[in-house]
């Protein structure tokens, strides 16, 4: 299990406390009026590259328990940012969480989702987990690993949880055991029904925090941090840190050695991905993303979703 639910909050105040500067007033609020849309070679061998990539990007959870997913509506907030871009950023993220089919909550609501500029992001994300150690609690140390690994200009995690089929908290139960000195902790998981076609859990993601690094996202649009953050928010995904021969385009890239250009926001095969990865079932295991990718990019999913993203900017 990842960071709790519960420890998001002072998380997000602890961050605060430690000294950053607001995003650069370079930073443009100007929406691009283009999604990039890359055609190269043919349908077939994009899709396979698509798919091979969003197998290389998409982390296995510890006991191949299924893929976090938000079921909940989102509550999105901004910190360290002027007001009036953290608006922008906002919106544009609801946006793309709404075209894959996902709830945004309405006006007022608790946050779920923080998006964060802070000096020296990672400095500060490692000092923060040595001066408040109890909000890291529950996680293994590989999710830890993998806060700080890809390119390193944001760190993102989240807090999750495994859930019932229905989306019922599954209690722990203590067992005594003989010859044990100590009760042992289980998950008892009642459910009324439950078949061998579905999992009878689903893992729950319960908040999720993107921290960028001000000095790296100095230069780039909202459009552009709004879509990268999108991505790190909605699905538990690894930015790319170095753009090698055969990368496909996408906005995890935004911050990669070699990336030239820089991706403007989306790409066919984050839009491939995010739909690929919401349309599976609540149990589905990550090798499943690789052939619903596939799919998505071969059955005209993914170019949908980036022209109506284009035209909507528009």
């Amino acid at each position: 299990m990842a960071l709790r639910q519960s420890s998001m909050p002072r998380l997000i105040w602890a961050l605060l406390a430690l000294p950053f500067a607001a995003l650069p007033s370079s930073v443009s609020a100007q929406a691009e009026e283009e999604v990039q849309i890359t055609v190269t070679g043919s349908r077939e061998k994009q899709a396979e590259a698509a798919a091979n990539q969003a197998k290389a990007v998409t982390p296995k959870p510890a006991g191949d328990y299924p893929l976090a997913r938000h079921y909940a509506p989102l509550c999105v907030m901004t910190f360290g940012i002027d007001p009036n871009y953290g608006a922008v950023l906002v919106e544009r993220v609801k946006a793309n969480a709404r075209r894959v089919g996902l709830a945004v909550d309405k006006e007022g609501c608790t946050p779920n989702v923080w998006i964060g500029f802070v000096r020296n992001s990672k400095d500060q994300v490692a000092q923060l987990r040595r001066t408040n150690p109890e909000m890291f609690l529950g996680m293994k140390q590989y999710e830890i690993d993998r806060i700080f690994s890809g390119s390193g200009a944001a760190q993102a995690w989240h807090a999750t949880e495994r859930r019932s089929e229905d989306g019922r908290p599954i209690p722990v139960v203590k067992l005594e055991l003989s010859g044990q000195a100590r009760p042992l902790e289980a998950e008892l998981n009642n459910q009324y029904k439950a078949g061998r076609r579905s999992s009878a859990i689903r893992t729950d993601i319960n908040g999720s925090l993107v921290v960028f690094d001000a000095v790296r996202a100095n230069g780039l649009t909202v459009q552009q941090l709004a879509d990268y953050a999108t991505m790190r928010i909605l699905v538990p995904v690894q930015d790319i840190a170095r753009v090698e021969p055969g990368t496909v385009p996408s906005i995890l890239t935004l911050f990669a050695e070699g990336a030239d250009p820089r991706p403007d926001g989306l790409t066919e095969f984050d839009w491939a991905y995010l739909s690929a990865f919401y349309k599976l079932d609540r149990g589905a295991r990550a090798a499943s993303v690789h052939d619903a990718t596939e799919q998505a990019m071969l059955d005209g999913t993914a170019t949908g979703l980036a022209e109506q993203a284009a035209k909507d900017a528009n």
